[in-house]
């Protein structure tokens, strides 16, 4: 046992110890690989983690503009906000905390003298994440033209002319109302499709008959369904929903559209980007790990006031921990095989060297397969180090390929080294033998 743990931590420092590998098995590969793909996962989380603060530190012009919002030295201008259950709630001086739209510096130019540093774009939009939103359809030719027409006229077309039209959606900004006299239309429009539509109405008007539904319940599902019914499918818009939601007014619009230097605060997130130096950072975080309580108290100081600022910024980015250690793990998985291929690309270049200086002692593909693998797991350490120190360097677009490239030059780097030195030794050995036979 004492061997083996030898050969699988020291193999990558010690040719002696790797060169154990060729009387090992192919488990230590396996259990090596594991390892490393652990440590690359880790490369990935912590950088994109880590840099944050540093970067935030290094954005003047953004952390003003969030002064200029919640630590606002002028009480009318200030907007007061806390936390309940992971849940913000905003206000204007003397107003009542509610589900409204209080900033938009993109459209507002007095929001924008106000809140805007530097050109920075501030929006606090409090609605609910699952607030309807009013959008225009329209379709836009394909054959280069880019002809316009409503949905209605598309509906006209044959079907071989609707080939030559692709559908579009336009969000409005503003908030669906539902109220009777639509949720009625949608309804009839339903009824006459066909009878699965007619089924479902029915089953949703005993639903709210018998009080399993609210009336505002009913006229969603209603909405929903016809939605479906009448329009193509909106995946390209919606990830997460079947219906046009506000939320994604500031993405398709903004944010989709080359918008950059913003912050966008909503009921349940934020989301922000800005630059750093040469670096443009883009972030989100989530408020359900927060603490409830205002985000700036009473009484503080210019510069305490500020600091709570930094503190609630950073915090909702720390608590996004979990969702970005979930993205990084399937982003780990994802390239797995490719992490396997460069373990045997590695292998192959070693034998092949090894092969062509006519070197004997490692006189199969597996035998090298395995003596590398002593090397794979402390090239993933390697690879999280470094990729943790550049990622306060490059720009978070460079993150995703760090880790699997610096694990690969690590491997590939101290493969050759290997080749190189087991050359020598086996050069060495052999005119020992040779002096030998001679005497």
């Amino acid at each position: 046992m004492k061997k083996w743990l030898k050969f699988f931590f020291l193999g990558f420092f010690s040719h002696a110890s790797s060169r154990d590998g060729l009387k090992r098995g192919y488990t230590t590969v396996f259990l090596s690989l594991v390892l490393s793909l652990v440590f690359i996962w880790s490369g990935f989380l912590f950088s994109f983690i880590l840099p944050f603060g540093a970067q935030y530190k290094a954005s003047p012009d953004f952390r003003s503009t969030a002064y200029a919002v919640f630590a606002n030295l002028d009480p009318e201008k200030r907007i007061d906000a806390k936390i309940e259950n992971g849940t913000l709630l905003a206000k204007k001086h003397d107003g009542e905390y509610g589900n409204s739209l209080l900033i938009n510096t993109l459209e507002s130019e007095s929001d924008k003298e106000i809140y805007s540093v530097n050109g920075y774009e501030v929006v606090i939009d409090t609605r609910s994440a699952d607030t309807l939103a009013e959008i225009e359809a329209y379709c836009v030719s394909n054959d280069g033209k880019e002809t316009v027409i409503t949905y209605e006229e598309y509906l006209t077309l044959s079907d071989v002319a609707r080939l030559n039209f692709d559908f579009k959606l336009k969000y409005t900004g503003n908030a669906l109302i539902l109220n009777d006299e639509t949720v009625e239309k949608y309804r009839a429009y339903l009824e006459g499709k066909g009878e699965a539509e007619k089924t479902q109405v029915k089953n949703l008007s005993s639903d709210l008959a018998g009080g399993k539904i609210t009336k505002d319940e009913y006229a969603r599902a209603i909405y929903e369904l016809y939605f479906k019914s009448y329009y193509p499918s909106i995946e390209e818009y919606e990830a997460a929903s079947s219906v046009p939601l506000l939320r994604n007014y500031y993405y398709h619009n903004y944010i989709n559209n080359g918008t950059k230097n913003y912050l966008f605060i909503f009921d349940d997130c934020l989301t922000g980007s800005y630059e750093a130096g040469r670096r443009d950072v883009s972030f989100y975080g989530f408020y359900d790990k927060l603490e409830n309580g205002d985000i700036v108290n009473e009484g503080l100081s210019g510069k305490e006031a500020n600091l709570a600022v930094d503190k609630f910024i950073k915090s909702t980015y720390k608590a996004n921990w979990g969702i970005n250690a979930y993205a990084c793990f399937i982003n780990t998985v994802t390239i797995a095989p490719f992490l396997a291929l460069m373990v045997f690309v590695a292998t192959l270049l070693t034998y092949s060297i090894l092969k062509l200086k006519g070197v004997k002692s490692v006189s199969s593909i597996g035998g090298a397969l395995k003596i590398i693998g002593s090397f794979v797991w402390f090239s993933g350490v390697i690879s999280c180090v470094l990729s943790v120190i550049l990622s306060f360097i490059v720009g978070k677009s460079l993150i995703n390929a760090l880790p699997p490239v610096l694990f690969f030059l690590a491997l590939l780097i101290r493969s050759i080294i290997f080749a190189i030195y087991e050359n020598k030794l086996y050069l060495k050995e052999s005119a020992q033998k040779a002096d030998k036979t001679e005497v």
